[in-house]
C-alpha cells in the first residue's frame, strides 16, 4: 500500500490532469449501497418489495448481494473500517454475536423513523442493534388425508407419537435451526427449559420407533408427500407455500404452548454509508412489509400492517409463540448436540 502511494506522488502532472475526473467515480459510488438476500423467491421478494421502492424514495442504487449471513459478517469482520456490505439480512443469533463483537450500529426511531412501529421487543432481543423484520413459527404441520385429529398440544403429539398412531418427521442434527426449533422448543413445552432439557430427551426416547428425520425443509414434503411420515415438526410458512403450490393436503397447528419464533434480521455494519438507514426504514415501513409478507407467506413485524384476510387466517400472532434466548442457547448448544450423538443418533 506505501509503495503505490509513493509511485502515485511521482505522477503528480498525470495526477493534476486528471483530478477534475476523480470526485466522479466516488460520488456515484456514494449514491449506491450493497444489501444482502437468500436467493430463489426471497431474492425476488427483496427486490420488488424492499429494493424497488428505496430506489424510486431516494434515487440511489441498491445492488443485491446472495450468500449466506455468516459469508457476509465474516466479509464485514475483514473490513470494519470500509464494510462491502451496507445493509444485511441475518439471523438474531448472527446478530447478537455481531453486536457483541461491536460490528454494528445502534437502531434509533431518529434514524429510522419506522422502527417506532416495530415492537421492542424485537429490538431489545438484539441488543438494540438491529431489529427482526419477519418471522415464522415452528409447529406441526401434518396430512389431512392421514391424520383426521390433529394433537391440538406439543404435549399431545409426543404422546401419540410414542403410541404409534402415525409416524412423525422431525429436524435431524444436521439442520442448522434443530436446537431451537426442536430441542428447547420441547423442553420448555414439557416443562423444561434452557437449563434442563431432559424433557426432551425424555420425550424421543419414548418417540425414537416412530420417528424419522429431515435434513432440509423438502426433505419434509417428501416424507409427508411420499406417505413416509404424516405429520411432523415444520414452519407455518413453508407449509402455506407448499398448499399454494397444490398441496392442499397439508395443514399447520401452532400448538396451544406455543411453537418457536424463527426469525429474520436486519442489522447496519459500522461505517456503513449512511444511505443504508434509508433503505432499512424502507425495509421497516408497513407498505413494504406487506408486500414482502404476501410474497413470501410469512409475517412481518411492523403493528401498522393489515393483512388481507387469507394472510390473517394463517400467520400466528408472534404473541402466541415463543422467542428463542438465543444467548442462553449458544451457552449449551455444544453439549446438547453431545448428547443428541450419544442418546439418539439421528
Amino acid at each position: 500500500m506505501t509503495e503505490l502511494t509513493r509511485r502515485s506522488l511521482l505522477r503528480t502532472s498525470a495526477a493534476a490532469g486528471t483530478a477534475a475526473f476523480a470526485g466522479l467515480p466516488a460520488l456515484a459510488q456514494s449514491r449506491e449501497i450493497t444489501v444482502t438476500a437468500l436467493g430463489g423467491v426471497w431474492e425476488e421478494a427483496v427486490r420488488k418489495s424492499f429494493v424497488a421502492p428505496f430506489e424510486q424514495k431516494t434515487g440511489a442504487k441498491a445492488n443485491v448481494l446472495l450468500g449466506s449471513p455468516p459469508q457476509w459478517l465474516s466479509q464485514v469482520e475483514a473490513n470494519p473500517k470500509n464494510p462491502p456490505i451496507d445493509v444485511i439480512i441475518t439471523t438474531p443469533d448472527l446478530a447478537i454475536t455481531a453486536a457483541k463483537t461491536d460490528l454494528l450500529d445502534p437502531f434509533t426511531t431518529e434514524r429510522l423513523p419506522n422502527l417506532a412501529d416495530i415492537p421492542e421487543e424485537f429490538t431489545k432481543a438484539l441488543s438494540g442493534k438491529g431489529t427482526v423484520f419477519d418471522y415464522g413459527v415452528a409447529g406441526i404441520t401434518y396430512n389431512k388425508k392421514t391424520v383426521k385429529n390433529p394433537p391440538k398440544s406439543f404435549r399431545e403429539f409426543v404422546d401419540r407419537t410414542a403410541a404409534g398412531e402415525w409416524t412423525a418427521s422431525l429436524p435431524g442434527l444436521t439442520y442448522a435451526v434443530t436446537p431451537i426449533m426442536l430441542i428447547w422448543t420441547l423442553a420448555k413445552a414439557l416443562g423444561g427449559s434452557v437449563d434442563n432439557v431432559d424433557p426432551f430427551f425424555q420425550a424421543m426416547e419414548r418417540m425414537r420407533k416412530n420417528v424419522v428425520f429431515w435434513g432440509g425443509p423438502n426433505d419434509f414434503f417428501n416424507h409427508l408427500s411420499s406417505g413416509e411420515a404424516d405429520i411432523g415438526i415444520y414452519f407455518d410458512g413453508r407449509t402455506w407455500a407448499h398448499v399454494d403450490a397444490g398441496a392442499d393436503w397439508m395443514d399447520f397447528v401452532n400448538p396451544s404452548e406455543g411453537g418457536s419464533i424463527n426469525a429474520l434480521a436486519v442489522i447496519k455494519p459500522k461505517n456503513a454509508k449512511p444511505l443504508a438507514w434509508d433503505y432499512i426504514d424502507v425495509m421497516l415501513s408497513p407498505e413494504a412489509q406487506l408486500r414482502f409478507a404476501t410474497m413470501l407467506n410469512y409475517p412481518v413485524t411492523n403493528r401498522k400492517v393489515v393483512y388481507p384476510d387469507a394472510l390473517k387466517r394463517r400467520f400466528t400472532p408472534w404473541q402466541q409463540a415463543h422467542f428463542p434466548p438465543y444467548e442462553e442457547i449458544a451457552k449449551v448448544r455444544s453439549a446438547w448436540v453431545d448428547r443428541w450423538n450419544r442418546e439418539i443418533r439421528g
